[in-house]
C-alpha cells in the first residue's frame, strides 16, 4: 500500500461511467455499442460539464471517461446515452461507475489485462492507445486525459514486461476447442461445423482438424471457406446450408462476424441427438434460446474464457505481482498530478511578482536618468529572485510531499485566485480510497 499522501481537485474531476462484460453481460454491452465513434463523441459533448473526454469501446466494454465540472449530472447524462443506444432502461447496477482515483485505477487496470474476458489479454494495450489517440486527435480529450490514458499504456507495458501474466496463456478460438473436448470427449472422428472463415475461424478450424475432428467450414464468403477447407482437409458449405447441417454435426463454433443471429431456437427445435454449440461471435450469433431444447449444450464467450483463464490458475502470484505494479505506478501519477499544481502556482506566483516588479520599475525609471533601466532591471529581477527563493523551494518540496495544504496557504497569502480556486477542496488518498479532510 503506497504512502498517504494528498490529491488534487482536478483529479477528482474525473469519472468513468460503462458497461462491461463482467457485471452487465455481453448482451447489454453488445447494445450499447455505438455505430461509430463520432456518435459517440457527438452524443456526450453536448453534456454541458465535460471538458475532455475519451470513449474506450471493445467487444467485451463501452466505458466513458470524463473530466467534467458536474460529476453526478454527467453520470447520469451518460447513463442516458448509454440507455438511448440499448432502447431501454438499464438497471443502476448493471452500470459500472467510478470516481477519481478509482477510475483511474480501474483504467490501469484494464490496460494492463487485468479486467480481460483472458487474463493477460495483449490487443486490449493497443485499444486503451487508439482510444486516446483518436480523441486527442479530434480535440474530444485534453493534456489532463492524455497524461492519464498515456500512464495506463505504460502501466500496461510494464506489466507484460516483468510478469508472465500473459505468458502461455491461450486466446478464445483455442480455447474454444479445448471447451469442445471437456464436452465431447475425443474429437476424433467428430463433426465439427465451424461458422467463419476469419481469423478466429481459421485456429478453431486448424486445431479441431489436429483433434482428428471431421471440420465443415460455413462463411459469407465462400472462396474463403473453400481455402480454408482445403487448409485443414475439410467440406465447406455456404451460410444459407448451416440450417440443414445442425441435425448431423456434433457440434458448431461460431466465430463469425456481424450482428445477425446465424442460429435461432427454430432451427435446432427438431434435434434428437446432442448437439454441442459454442459461440465465440461479436457480438453474439446464436439466439440464447437455443437452450430450450434439452439435447443442446450452448456455451458462450464467457465460458471460453473461464477455460482459458484456467491455463493462468498457476500464475496468481503474476496477478499479484502486476497488481503491485500498478499501484505503485499509480501513485507515481498522483504525485505527477501533485507537481502539475505546484507548477500552477509557481507560474501563478511568479507571474503576479514580475507584473509588480514591472509596474514599480517603470516608476522608478520615471524619476532616474535612463542609463540607469538596465541596472536596476536587473538589480530588480535578483531582488524576486533571493526573496522568493525560500517560498520557490517550499513550494517544490510541499509537492514532493504531496502537502497540498501549505501550497493552499502560499497561493492565499499571494492572493493567487487560480491556484486557490483549484484547490478549494483537499483530498487525502491512502492507496484505496477518498475522504474530504479540509474544506475552504
Amino acid at each position: 500500500m503506497p504512502a498517504p499522501t494528498r490529491l488534487p481537485l482536478f483529479l477528482d474531476d474525473l469519472l468513468m461511467v460503462g458497461l462491461n462484460y463482467k457485471q452487465s453481460g455481453l448482451e447489454l454491452v453488445s447494445k450499447a455499442q455505438f455505430p461509430s465513434l463520432e456518435a459517440a463523441y457527438s452524443a456526450i459533448r453536448r453534456v454541458p460539464a465535460v471538458r475532455e473526454v475519451v470513449v474506450l469501446q471493445t467487444c467485451n466494454r463501452v466505458e466513458i471517461y470524463a473530466i467534467t465540472t458536474n460529476k453526478k449530472a454527467t453520470e447520469e447524462s451518460i447513463k442516458s446515452i448509454l440507455e438511448a443506444r440499448v432502447g431501454e432502461p438499464i438497471p443502476d447496477e448493471k452500470f459500472v461507475v467510478k470516481y477519481g482515483i478509482d477510475a483511474a485505477r480501474h483504467l490501469f487496470r484494464v490496460a494492463s489485462g487485468l479486467e480481460s474476458m483472458v487474463l493477460g489479454e495483449q490487443d486490449i494495450l493497443r485499444q486503451v492507445r487508439e482510444a486516446i489517440d483518436k480523441a486527442v486527435k479530434e480535440g474530444y480529450a485534453g493534456k489532463n486525459l492524455k497524461h492519464l490514458f498515456e500512464a495506463a499504456v505504460k502501466v500496461g507495458k510494464r506489466v507484460r514486461t516483468e510478469t508472465a501474466l500473459g505468458k502461455g496463456s491461450i486466446g478464445i478460438p483455442s480455447a474454444s476447442v479445448k471447451l469442445l473436448e471437456e464436452l465431447l470427449g475425443s474429437l476424433k472422428g467428430k463433426k465439427i461445423l465451424v461458422i467463419g472463415a476469419g481469423m478466429a475461424g481459421r485456429i478453431v478450424a486448424t486445431n479441431a482438424a489436429k483433434k482428428g475432428a471431421k471440420v465443415i467450414i460455413a462463411n459469407r464468403t465462400l472462396d474463403k471457406a473453400k481455402e480454408l477447407a482445403e487448409r485443414v482437409n475439410g467440406e465447406y458449405v455456404s451460410l444459407e446450408k448451416v440450417k440443414d447441417l445442425l441435425k448431423e454435426v456434433d457440434a458448431v463454433v461460431s466465430a463469425i462476424g456481424g450482428n445477425v443471429k446465424i442460429i435461432t431456437y427454430d432451427d435446432i427445435k427438431d434435434v434428437k441427438k446432442k448437439l454441442v454449440i459454442v459461440d465465440i461471435a461479436e457480438p453474439p450469433s446464436v439466439d440464447k434460446k437455443v437452450i430450450m431444447n434439452p439435447n443442446v449444450v450452448y456455451k458462450d464467450i464467457v465460458s471460453v474464457a473461464n477455460v482459458a483463464n484456467r491455463f493462468m490458475a498457476n500464475r496468481v502470484g503474476e496477478v499479484e505481482k502486476a497488481e503491485k505494479i500498478l499501484e505503485e505506478e499509480l501513485e507515481k501519477f498522483v504525485r505527477h498530478a501533485q507537481r502539475v499544481l505546484a507548477d500552477k502556482v509557481l507560474r501563478e506566483l511568479m507571474d503576479k511578482v514580475n507584473e509588480i516588479r514591472l509596474m514599480e520599475l517603470s516608476k522608478a525609471l520615471s524619476k532616474v536618468p535612463k542609463d540607469y533601466s538596465d541596472v536596476l532591471d536587473k538589480m530588480s529581477n535578483a531582488l524576486v529572485k533571493k526573496v522568493l527563493k525560500d517560498v520557490i523551494f517550499t513550494i517544490r518540496n510541499a509537492a514532493e510531499r504531496g502537502d497540498l495544504t501549505t501550497l493552499r496557504i502560499i497561493a492565499e497569502a499571494f492572493k493567487l485566485e487560480n491556484s486557490v480556486e483549484e484547490m478549494e477542496i483537499i483530498y487525502d488518498y491512502n492507496g484505496s480510497s477518498l475522504r474530504v479532510v479540509n474544506q475552504k
